[in-house]
């Protein structure tokens, strides 16, 4: 419908679908206004709007809401200034911008989406975004963005405009602009991203001992596995990124939180280039024989991704290699999970001697690792042993030692009983060695928040080098032994070196 007059005051809803869809657009010329007041809706049923003139609306002063099921354009030469639009379209129709546009109030989702196209909303610092879901929101494959500006003075928890970008910093950052984009990210560090980014630029970007929280769909996750999203920060537009890693993950609520950040730029989520690693974490096997004929195995996860399950390995004392026993199917939806899971299996064994047992954590794409290894005895009818108690004989391999070997075994190897770390702290390039087994057993390097980096198979005063690691904190962990806090401070060649022991085995 082309509007002829220069200014048109609309009072009431006099725009009828019939008059409209007759020409499927709504034509403003240069030259003419669009002007509404008391809260009046203009309806445009798959009709495009096309503004060469002005539409100004104030708040409370109306809007436009897009209806029907075909997609429908926001285009022409001038930039319309809208109060309240309300997206309303079905069985697939949206709203396609070939042009920028400015919200006044509010942006409203009912049904159907708005796909950019390269093109950006604009919004005023009080207009917000409502009823955004899975299937009603905006999109952006080709481009474009969302953004508001809005004054930050200690905010606390502020999600500027629902875009989805929750701040918070005890710091005045003053005017802050967020802008919300949807298409991945790429660059040196990483790889691939979610269909979504925020970019942040507050006027004071220092010290701002800030908390971020960034939301996404599941729409937008862009083959992501959601269990290992953290949060990357690009500081030269996207050329590089760091992984900050994250503090808190909501699979449900679908947010990734990180704590402690210095400023705020260029961010998005993406997999954890260390941790996303397929298999399971914080996997420790425990074993407990109840019966004479049985041994009932149990174990937990921290987090499992892209898994397979666990194929329970078993030795007797008598056999030289382990056999594959029961395969028990991982637990998690999909193989992934970011909480933790327990298992259990009772094995029917009746061996009248030791028997040895390992998990063999298998991943969809088939590799695998294993965890530790325990040994667990014979059913006795000894009043630590028989019965019908049933007391637990869940012990590792350095502890199976002690029940075999002559009294002043065990004084040597408890005496001398430790895991050795050097240099420590580092930076990233280090080495270990177990001193107090018998037989091979598992190490495992975890992230401080319990993630498992590596897994080492060490055999008495084997040392195991370590490279690579970035800076931060680590927990080494030998069934048996003290945990042992590695440092890792990102000094490079510069870090201090510290003299590896001498072991004198002759006094073993």
């Amino acid at each position: 419908m082309t509007i002829m007059r220069s200014i048109i005051t609309i009072t009431l809803l006099m725009l009828s679908s019939s008059l409209i869809n007759a020409q499927n657009v709504m034509k403003v010329s240069a030259g003419t206004t669009i002007k509404t007041s008391g809260g009046v809706t203009i309806v445009l049923s798959d009709v495009a709007l096309d503004n060469d003139g002005t539409i100004n609306q104030g708040s409370g002063e109306g809007g436009f809401r897009f209806t029907g099921t075909q997609a429908s354009a926001i285009k022409g030469a001038s930039m319309p200034v809208i109060g309240i639009l309300e997206v309303n379209k079905t069985n697939g129709g949206k709203i396609l911008l070939t042009r920028n546009i400015n919200i006044n109030s509010s942006l409203n989702f009912i049904s159907g989406q708005i796909d950019l196209n390269g093109n950006n909303i604009l919004m005023n610092a009080a207009a917000m975004i409502a009823g955004e879901s899975e299937n009603n929101r905006i999109i952006g494959a080709n481009g474009g963005f969302v953004e508001i500006t809005q004054n930050m003075n200690a905010p606390a928890g502020v999600n500027a405009g629902n875009l989805g970008a929750t701040v918070t910093s005890t710091a005045n950052l003053g005017d802050v602009t967020i802008r919300r984009g949807h298409n991945s990210q790429t660059g040196m560090g990483l790889t691939n991203s979610i269909n979504r980014y925020y970019l942040i630029i507050p006027s004071n970007n220092n010290n701002l001992n800030a908390t971020l929280r960034m939301k996404y769909f599941d729409a937008e996750l862009n083959a992501q596995n959601e269990s290992a999203l953290v949060i990357y920060k690009s500081d030269n537009s996207g050329t590089d990124w760091n992984n900050m890693s994250q503090t808190t993950r909501n699979t449900n609520a679908n947010y990734v939180e990180k704590t402690g950040m210095s400023n705020l730029t260029l961010q998005t989520l993406a997999n954890d280039n260390i941790v996303a690693t397929p298999g399971a974490t914080g996997v420790v096997l425990s074993g407990q024989r109840k019966k004479a004929t049985e041994v009932t195995l149990k174990w937990n996860s921290l987090t499992e991704t892209n898994m397979s399950g666990y194929q329970i390995q078993r030795r007797l004392k008598n056999e030289i290699d382990f056999s594959d026993r029961t395969f028990v199917n991982t637990l998690a939806p999909g193989g992934n999970s970011n909480s933790q899971l327990s298992y259990q299996n009772v094995d029917a064994n009746s061996y009248a001697d030791t028997s040895y047992y390992r998990l063999k954590i298998v991943a969809n794409n088939a590799t695998f690792t294993y965890s530790n290894v325990i040994a667990v005895t014979a059913k006795t009818n000894s009043a630590n042993g028989g019965g019908g108690g049933g007391n637990p004989h869940n012990k590792t391999i350095a502890d199976t030692i002690t029940t075999t070997a002559s009294a002043k075994t065990i004084a040597q190897v408890n005496r001398v009983k430790k895991v050795t770390v050097g240099p420590n702290p580092n930076n990233g390039n280090f080495w270990f060695s177990v001193n107090g087994i018998q037989q091979e057993t598992i190490a495992t390097l975890y992230t401080v928040d319990g993630k498992q980096i590596n897994q080492f198979r060490v055999t008495n005063l084997q040392q195991q080098q370590v490279s690579g690691l970035r800076s931060g904190i680590y927990l080494l962990k030998v069934p048996g032994f003290e945990t042992q806090k590695i440092i890792v401070n990102g000094q490079g060649a510069n870090a201090p070196a510290q003299q590896q022991p001498v072991f004198d085995k002759t006094k073993l």
